[in-house]
């Protein structure tokens, strides 16, 4: 039980449950005063505290507002869904490749796509600093203004390109030698969720047929979801000349069945038709190269076929990252 002590009782004989109901009695008695004498009117005071001078409180914290990865000046247009490979599985992509992909990606302006901080996006306006093994070139925009577009023609300066972030490359129809005449005619069959995949193998070989009465030649490239038809013609026309020859060509192939194709990216009108984009060569919208990583699930890449796979049934997203294939240089 609980007992009060005087300070010479306390020692190594005495336990903390040595006193009980039975000999605390026995204590007592033996005890010259009272044990709880004056404990409750026992009164001390305590020394002084020192003055405790109050605080301030600090003001509130203000969060400060990060700076965006991207600068919205340098986003032409976001990649919605967009599944970005690593730069590790880029560089390994690249090293495998890159000798092929050269034959169809050097030389050439390049419109970019970007991934930086979370962010996939068509790239327009300033860039950052380049490594030396990628080039650039000083252009004339439509607008008015200078511009600058990148080029590369070695393994290091499509190795270069990841370290801004690079994704996709579209390359111009022209080279950088005359980039104001193209070489490359490029027509892309976009189907919409509504439309067949053997209609859509079949409209390309039409459009290839289509083009052989015209004498030229022609190959098919696959771009994840759909398939390009790629022409090479002489550099003699200007841009305004190849896409109005582009377009006769589109609108020829529609007018044979104008119920299941459309010309014009207008939403509406393309609903369960198949899209024949011919203004995608250069010198404003561009196509997505052969060889070039495709953000989407999988990781496709634009792939050089020849019309005997395409007419076989290959599918679109039959080459990726991990599966490139070894192809041909021009797939005719």
């Amino acid at each position: 039980m609980s007992a009060p002590l005087a300070w010479d009782e306390l020692g190594p004989a005495i336990r903390a449950n040595h006193f009980t109901v039975e000999n605390l009695p026995t204590r007592l008695a033996v005890l010259d005063t009272d044990p709880w004498e004056g404990i409750l009117s026992l009164r001390q005071d305590l020394p002084a505290a020192p003055a405790v001078q109050k605080r301030k409180p600090a003001p509130p914290a203000v969060a400060a507002t990060p700076a965006p990865a991207v600068a919205p000046e340098n986003i032409q247009r976001l990649v919605p869904g967009a599944v970005v490979p690593s730069k590790q599985q880029l560089t390994a992509y690249w090293k495998k490749v890159a000798k092929e992909a050269l034959a169809y990606l050097g030389r050439r302006p390049l419109k970019l796509v970007r991934h930086v901080g979370g962010t996939t996006f068509f790239h327009q306006g300033r860039l950052p600093p380049v490594p030396d093994a990628v080039h650039q070139l000083r252009i004339e925009t439509r607008a008015g203004g200078e511009g600058i577009r990148l080029w590369v023609d070695s393994p290091a300066g499509l190795l270069g390109l990841l370290e801004i972030g690079v994704v996709e490359l579209h390359p111009w129809g022209s080279t950088v030698d005359d980039i104001e005449r193209p070489d490359t005619l490029v027509f892309a069959l976009e189907p919409d969720d509504a439309v067949d995949w053997k209609f859509v193998a079949e409209t390309a070989l039409r459009m290839r047929d289509l083009l052989k009465a015209e004498s030229l030649d022609s190959w098919p490239k696959l771009t994840g979801t759909g398939v390009h038809v790629m022409v090479p013609v002489v550099p003699d026309l200007d841009w305004d000349e190849a896409h109005g020859y582009s377009r006769s060509i589109a609108e020829k192939l529609a007018t044979t069945a104008p119920e299941r194709y459309v010309t014009t990216p207008a939403g509406d009108k393309r609903q369960g038709r198949l899209y024949v984009n011919w203004l995608c060569n250069g010198r404003g919208s561009t196509a997505v190269g052969a060889y070039s990583p495709i953000a989407r699930r999988g990781f496709p890449i634009a792939a050089p076929i020849s019309w005997r796979e395409l007419g076989k049934g290959v599918r679109p997203d039959a080459f990726t990252l991990l599966r490139p294939g070894s192809r041909r240089k021009s797939g005719i």
